[in-house]
């Protein structure tokens, strides 16, 4: 019977695996296709970070890799970006690479067929793992493939599609680290590690970790003399050094942008604590229950098979005593880790994640697979006993007993039935009632009937969004893109924003150079700055993003067109109409300055440590930059209030509190005033759990202004002096016991503004070729002073006037300035990001040596091989 599944499994040596790809891709496709996921409907697997992030930046990917761009930097996010860097986190999975084959229109479409895609591999280079180390071809590949590829944590984050590919290259580095210990080959550890830091390096820090624990194990599981294991510990060492250098070409870059995050600035944990109850943390191995998405305990089951499975693992007496050790002492490790702050903390690179917890958890499922799949072979060999069976009922019976707990009742119910449903299998193969193919079609069966309804709770967790809608109203957009595009001149270097975000990622998602950026490594300092003169920014949040603002802000940001996709148009007077496209329009700054311009010295004194508001800030600097010594803007008080249900204190200007009273109408809150002269209003606006503002001009309702959590100054319209504006927003009395307002409106003094403007733009960069890492313009100063460049600062950054290097500084801590004498200059901007050379060398010479490697072990093979002939030729002679 051995025989002839041995010589069935010769003729198709990878059936299994491939199985193991195919079943859980056909679950999740189900999953989706229940869903009506496009194309069996109209929604899409796009959501949250998803939405907001990943498939943006691979809009940018595609574009580049169509177009032979360079891959180090790109102008279409952040006003400018490190691009290798943000590539290493969001976009460098190989796979990615297939999306040169579709057209943008499609890319959507091919997200979805490669999130299958890495699913389907997760499971297919699990079964390559336990077929290469256990040397079964079985079933019991695609049993275990299928659990690993659809446990909670591929499921749960399966919205989070830039780490599916290296949890997926786990097992093929775990097999390389098998492979190293038993016959000292080096080859898939060293591809499959350098692999693995490529596609994301944060995750592949996990593994890296995770390595050097199962490293140990095996080598004491093995039990090899002290000797053997110095010469595979120094050959482990040399193969992750050179795993890591294929991949510094990525990841010297990322680690100098790293330093300019919010991320880097981190503290040990002052306490010790624990995060969960143990019996909570358990919990999480229960199956039919909703996976953590967002927030939440750590995602830990992989299938209730496992968990049956170690209690015989613990009774099995061919399983050695320090192999039971040494598996149970790594899970819980593990579990401690997903529990105890200071690991977590650790486990993190130092650092706590603000979402999405726990980001090491799927090693867990992948340490207890492999413990259950060391059971299940016994199982498979008929080595199996009572007193195993007997321990694992027991096994499952402590476990439910554990975790039950009411509000998880019915949770522990099914999950029971499960266990029991395999635990009578196992019976009656105990018995000899059931073929063994059989036995491991009903496995097979009760599995995929756990992971389907699994796969259904999971998908519907994740959620969808519409597929028809997103982007929003992007073919009138691409047409105003294309109207500005032919008005402006050849080689023209100009920024374009939307008046209101749809994503945080905009410039991104429609493909135009702009000044919105939502990424992990988006520089901090550059977040402050914009914070600091009243854009929406946050620098925990990794973000900033535009909203239209003031005339003031637009020169500083080098924007030049807004496109407005629906809505009222406060601004007029600052505006200009260009093009209109179905209901969105587009507008040219009649304040526009270029991408670069001169200004005073005394800017570079400009200091963004400072407890003013945003307005006083944009006048102070302002006024450094030009020397005026008229204020921009003027505060503007309040002239009267009508609040409805609510007790009001005034704590200064602009700063307020609020006491929601018991009334039955809808409590709101209501600020009114009034200017002395004709002017155009500004406002900055902070409160809680607000939403959207009502503007009214004479009590007439004008339009109302979207709010967001990171407050920002936008604009009220234009008023005549006497006339009122009014701003009104209602108070949800259940969700807020008290509050707080910040309220700043001020005024625009235009004639400060247009003098200004006509200074600055006096001495203009006109730029006269660009790329996306080049940028040479000639600039006209008529004194001594400083050229600001709406460009992020960074150490990538190399600035030539007239062909000599020049040393820039920077300009509040984080844009781009470059001193200036009087006179006509040409500059010229050069970008390589900090780290690339070093990074690209250590690249180029591990893959050479790797390869060199090759080369002479395929001699010493072929030499041995002929000796070897030689010797029996010699032996056969007369």
């Amino acid at each position: 019977m051995r025989s002839g599944l041995l010589a069935s499994n010769r003729n198709n040596p990878k059936r299994y695996l491939l199985l193991s790809m195919l079943l859980p891709m056909l679950l999740v496709a189900v999953g989706w296709i229940v869903l009506e996921v496009h194309p069996f409907g109209t929604r899409q697997i796009l959501v949250t970070d998803f939405w907001h992030q990943y498939y943006p930046f691979l809009c940018i990917l595609q574009e580049k890799l169509k177009h032979g761009e360079s891959l180090l930097y790109t102008w279409q996010s952040g006003m400018g970006s490190n691009f290798a860097a943000m590539m290493a986190y969001y976009t460098a999975s190989p796979l990615n690479l297939l999306t040169l084959l579709v057209p943008a229109s499609m890319l959507r479409d091919a997200v979805t067929g490669l999130v299958l895609l890495k699913i389907g591999a997760a499971g297919g280079f699990f079964a390559a793992f336990l077929k290469g180390t256990y040397g079964r071809n079985d079933s019991s590949l695609c049993l275990f493939g299928t659990m690993y590829a659809l446990c909670d944590f591929m499921m749960g984050y399966s919205w989070n599609i830039i780490w599916l590919d290296t949890v997926a290259l786990l097992p093929l580095v775990m097999l390389g680290v098998v492979r190293l210990v038993r016959t000292g080959s080096y080859r898939l550890y060293t591809v499959s590690l350098a692999l693995a830091m490529l596609a994301n390096f944060y995750i592949g820090f996990f593994i890296c970790i995770f390595t050097v624990i199962a490293y140990f194990c095996i080598c004491i599981f093995t039990g090899m003399g002290f000797k053997r294991f110095l010469t595979r510990s120094g050959k482990m060492l040399a193969a992750t050094i050179l795993g890591l250098a294929i991949s510094s070409i990525l990841l010297l870059p990322t680690y100098y942008a790293l330093q300019n995050t919010y991320s880097i600035h981190n503290t040990f944990p002052q306490h010790s604590t624990f995060y969960e109850t143990w019996r909570d943390l358990l919990s999480q191995l229960l199956a039919y229950q909703i996976p953590t998405v967002k927030e939440g305990k750590p995602n830990l089951y992989c299938g209730v098979l496992c968990v049956v499975l170690v209690g015989m693992f613990l009774r099995a007496r061919s399983i050695r005593i320090r192999e039971k050790v040494g598996a149970i002492l790594v899970l819980a490790f593990l579990l401690v880790s997903c529990n105890w702050n200071i690991l977590n903390y650790l486990w993190h690179g130092c650092h706590f994640p603000n979402m999405l917890p726990y980001r090491f958890s799927f090693l867990f499922s992948f340490a207890l697979l492999t413990l259950a799949y060391r059971a299940y072979l016994l199982l498979l060999e008929r080595r199996m006993k009572w007193l195993d069976l007997i321990a694992m009922v027991l096994c499952s019976g402590v476990f439910l007993f554990l975790v039950y707990t009411t509000d998880r009742k019915q949770v522990v119910l099914y999950t029971g039935m499960t266990m029991l449903a395999y635990l009578l299998w196992m019976l009656l193969h105990k018995l000899g009632l059931l073929h063994r193919r059989v036995f491991a079609a009903g496995m097979l069966v009760v599995m995929l009937v756990e992971m389907g309804c699994h796969v259904r709770i999971a998908t519907e967790a994740v959620s969808t969004s519409d597929y028809t809608s997103y982007p929003e109203k992007y073919e009138s957009v691409e047409a105003l893109l294309s109207q500005i595009e032919e008005q402006e001149p050849e080689n023209a270097f100009y920024r374009i924003e939307l008046t209101s975000w749809y994503t945080l990622n905009d410039p991104a998602l429609y493909q135009y150079r702009g000044v919105s950026q939502f990424s992990s490594l988006a520089n901090c300092k550059v977040s402050t700055f914009l914070k600091k003169l009243g854009m929406p920014a946050s620098e925990a949040g990794n973000r900033y993003y535009y909203a239209h603002s003031t005339p003031y802000l637009d020169m500083l940001l080098g924007v030049r067109y807004l496109i407005q996709k629906t809505g009222f148009m406060p601004e007029v007077e600052t505006v200009e109409k260009v093009a209109v496209s179905d209901t969105v329009t587009s507008y040219r700054n009649r304040y526009a300055l270029p991408v670069g311009f001169m200004v005073n010295e005394e800017t570079a004194d400009f200091s963004i440590d400072t407890s003013e508001n945003a307005f006083e800030v944009q006048n102070d600097l302002f006024a450094k930059m030009t020397g005026i010594k008229e204020p921009l803007y003027t505060a503007v008080d309040v002239k009267d209030v009508g609040h409805s249900g609510v007790e009001v204190s005034r704590n200064g200007y602009g700063y307020y509190t609020y006491f929601p009273m018991s009334t039955e109408a809808e409590p709101y809150l209501k600020y009114n005033f009034m200017p002395e002269q004709d002017t155009l209003l500004y406002a900055y606006l902070s409160v809680d759990k607000v939403e959207e503002v009502d503007i009214y001009q004479n009590e007439r309702y004008t339009f109302s202004q979207k709010l967001a959590k990171q407050p920002y100054i936008f604009p009220l319209g234009s008023y005549k002096a006497g006339e009122k504006a009014t701003l009104k927003w209602n108070v949800d009395r259940k969700s807020i016991q008290n509050g707080a307002i910040t309220l700043f409106v001020y005024a625009l003094n235009q004639d400060v503004l247009e003098q200004g403007y006509q200074q600055l733009a006096a001495g203009g960069l006109q730029v006269t070729d660009w790329s996306d890492t080049r940028l040479t313009g000639t600039l006209n100063a008529d004194h001594d002073g400083i050229c600001y460049l709406s460009i992020p600062a960074e150490d990538g950054w190399h600035v030539t006037i007239d062909g000599k290097q020049t040393e820039t500084i920077s300009i509040g801590g984080a844009m781009l300035g470059v001193p200036v004498s009087s006179g006509t200059h040409t500059i010229a901007l050069r970008y390589c990001p900090k780290g690339t050379v070093v990074g690209t060398i250590c690249c180029g010479s591990a893959i050479l040596l790797l390869t060199f490697c090759f080369v002479i072990e395929q001699k010493q093979k072929r030499a041995c091989r002929s000796n070897s002939v030689g010797r029996r030729r010699k032996t056969c002679e007369p």
